[in-house]
């Protein structure tokens, strides 16, 4: 007669109290939280949201000291270059009514004797400012202009944002080549001492 050993198997009598399931639930969850918080913290210290990166834009180095140096030179000749293939200019030189319209850049051919005492050809001239020429494409009867500017963190009143005087300064100068050629034909006399130029919060 064949005798086989019963077979037994091993069950656990250990029952899970709910407050211990509550416990576990709440580590998972906090685990999650931080480890989310973390990744978004990581994402957001280097593709910081634009608002923050207004408020708290990153340290940028410096202009060139010399405007006549090698690389204050090469530093100009990039900007001149993305100016040029902008995309916007590049749809305007090539519209139907191109040849209607010419280009010049101001203060390009300015004396030397005028521009050291000058503030928009000389002293806010250079790398990190006002550091190519501003382009103007306009209709050769002058009844409409479009300036390309570049301006430098140079001529930021908080980092990363152009100072307001600075703006006005350019709508001023804008403003006064339009009104020379309204002159023109208009017998009228503007004074642009007289322009106020509110700044507003955007809502």
């Amino acid at each position: 007669m064949r005798h086989t050993r019963p077979r037994f198997r091993a069950y656990s009598t250990e029952v899970q109290t709910p407050a211990a399931a509550s416990q576990w639930s709440t580590f998972k969850l906090l685990s999650a939280a931080i480890g989310l918080s973390t990744v978004a913290a990581t994402l957001g210290a280097i593709y910081p949201p634009p608002p923050i990166s207004i408020l708290f834009p990153r340290a940028a180095p410096g202009p060139p000291a010399d405007p006549l140096s090698s690389e204050s030179i090469a530093y100009t000749e990039a900007l001149e270059a993305k100016m040029q293939s902008l995309p916007l200019l590049k749809k305007l030189r090539e519209r139907d009514d191109a040849a209607e319209w010419y280009e010049t850049r101001p203060y390009q051919n300015f004396p030397e004797e005028r521009r050291v005492n000058n503030l928009t050809a000389g002293a806010l001239r250079g790398p990190g400012k006002l550091a190519i020429y501003p382009l103007i494409r306009a209709k050769r009867d002058d009844s409409e202009s479009i300036v390309f500017l570049h301006l430098g963190r140079g001529l930021c009143g908080h980092d990363g944002i152009i100072h307001g005087g600075m703006l006005a300064t350019l709508l001023d100068e804008t403003l006064a080549r339009t009104v020379s050629f309204l002159s023109q034909f208009l017998e009228v006399h503007v004074k642009l001492s007289d322009l106020h130029a509110g700044h507003h919060q955007l809502a």
